[in-house]
């Protein structure tokens, strides 16, 4: 028996569909029909996806095959059998190598095409899988590689999930210290291109002088000193993926040149004349608004269109402070592992500490700091003292108490002194109780065990309530409920 799903048939020819549904139908098959390529575009942006597409070739002046090469550039993975009534070899040769799963020729016997379509749902269910299991193993990497579950995190994640499985040109967009060059690397190696290499370039590190040999590469003699021919880094990345970091900097001069390397897809070396091929994946990432500098003729028009392709915009740390406390930790094991220093946990009202402070270095700003905290402390617990640099930038979200709850107050008159809101009782983790003369501690369990359980208590034990007062995914709730051992109690 067929899986549950249906089949699209594209077809202009309304009695070609009224055959090919009659033969699905008696095969176990639900149709559903697109006279155009335009009604197959909606089709699939709107519905389930299909378990198998039949694609005509010839459709009112519109071209299956062109439609069916950007629909796999584009990621698409729904097997199609292209059908045509055209005994052409050419035109078959063409469909397979775009990534047609079968050819079918017109009048297509029935028995033909209920073998094809059954190939071609096995294999779709196979494909199903591996990219299930992929998506798994992708997730687990971004979370080593990109700490956080806040909803600014999720939606990061969302974005790259979208274009990681595709050869697209992405540009990164984020403040300094946001983690850019991490997203460059996630997509790589979660990527298509994940064998190849994976090259960088700091276009703002590289004087004007000498970016064009680095991009393109330059001949022995080309000009003083180049005593070796040299491969650019455009070269160098051939079969893999090439960042362009802070290309925003980079002169009009040499954006002329780059637009023209790219369109062609072939460079020509610094004082050569050879043509030399390449092929790889663009990934840039800036933190100036490229749009502007566009308006301001500080950059190529064509070079933008050509380059910002898909962009993803990196948060900053602070549109994200519900991940501090994940980081903190995660950046205490790390430096701990690089220095051999035993710091066990952060104190809360260190945590306050760095709640309240702006971060405009953001995560890397907080990692080192947070390293130089685990150098300098004499003890197992990092305290207020080991931040001497971190001041508050505002009213902190927390008082002097692991997550105590937000109020909806109104805001104080103007006119008013400023004041911090009154700490709202938590009770205290069993971790953090300690001894006379010691530093009370919480660990990251402690935190977490303590922000939940309020959390639940306050709204009675609504796990969707709790789940959108401490800004988490339900179903991330859930689950750290179920590690931490706490009950539903509503």
């Amino acid at each position: 028996m067929p899986p549950p799903g249906r089949v699209l048939v594209v077809d202009d020819e309304p009695f070609a569909r009224q055959v090919l549904r009659r033969l699905l139908e008696a095969g176990g098959y639900p149709v559903v029909e697109a006279a155009t390529l335009g009604e197959a575009r909606r089709a699939l942006s709107e519905g389930p996806e299909p378990l198998v597409i039949l694609l005509d070739v010839l459709l009112e002046g519109e071209n299956g095959i062109d439609f069916l090469e950007v629909y796999r550039a584009s990621g698409g993975l729904v097997p199609v059998l292209v059908t045509t009534s055209l005994d052409d070899v050419e035109t078959a040769v063409r469909a397979m190598k775009v990534g047609a799963n079968d050819f079918l020729l017109k009048p297509v016997p029935p028995e033909r095409l209920l073998t094809a379509v059954a190939n071609a749902v096995e294999r779709g269910q196979l494909l199903l899988e591996n990219r299930t299991l992929r998506r798994r193993v992708r997730e687990d990497a971004f979370s080593r590689t990109l700490v956080g579950e806040s909803p600014a995190m999720a939606r990061l994640r969302e974005e790259m999930e979208r274009v990681v499985e595709t050869d697209v040109s992405v540009c990164i967009l984020g403040e300094t210290g946001t983690g850019k060059e991490l997203v460059a690397r996630w997509l790589h190696e979660n990527g298509p291109r994940a064998r190849g290499p994976f090259v960088d370039l700091n276009c703002a590190a590289i004087p004007e002088t000498l970016i064009e040999s680095e991009l393109f590469g330059h001949e022995r003699g080309a000009f003083t000193g180049a005593v070796v021919r040299h491969r650019g880094k455009l070269e160098q990345a051939d079969g893999g993926t090439l960042l362009l970091d802070e290309l925003g900097e980079m002169s009009l001069a040499t954006q002329a040149r780059l637009l023209r390397v790219l369109q062609e897809r072939t460079l020509v070396r610094v004082g050569g004349s050879e043509r030399v091929p390449f092929d790889l994946r663009l990934v840039s990432a800036t933190q100036r608004d490229l749009h502007d500098a566009v308006r301001q003729g500080r950059f190529r028009e064509d070079l933008y269109f050509r380059v910002v392709v898909y962009p993803i915009r990196v948060p900053p740390l602070r549109d994200r402070r519900a991940d501090l406390p994940l980081l903190v930790h995660h950046f205490i094991r790390k430096a701990r592992a690089q220095t051999g220093r035993a710091v066990e946990a952060i104190t809360p009202e260190a945590l306050v500490r760095l709640e309240a402070h702006d971060w405009p270095g953001n995560v890397r700003e907080l990692e080192n700091a947070v390293q130089r905290a685990v150098v300098s402390a004499r003890g197992p617990f990092l305290t207020t003292a080991d931040f001497p640099d971190v001041e508050p930038s505002g009213v902190p979200r927390f008082g002097p108490r692991p997550y105590p709850l937000r109020t909806d107050a109104p805001a104080e008159p103007q006119a008013a002194a400023p004041r911090l809101p009154a700490p709202v009782p938590v009770p205290a983790p069993p971790a953090a109780v300690a001894g006379p003369g010691t530093a009370q501690l919480v660990t990251m369990e402690d935190h977490e065990r303590a922000a939940i359980s309020e959390a639940l208590k306050v709204v009675g034990g609504n796990v969707r309530a709790a789940a959108d007062r401490l800004q988490l995914a339900r179903s991330t709730l859930y689950r750290r409920m179920k590690a931490l051992g706490i009950r539903e109690t509503g």
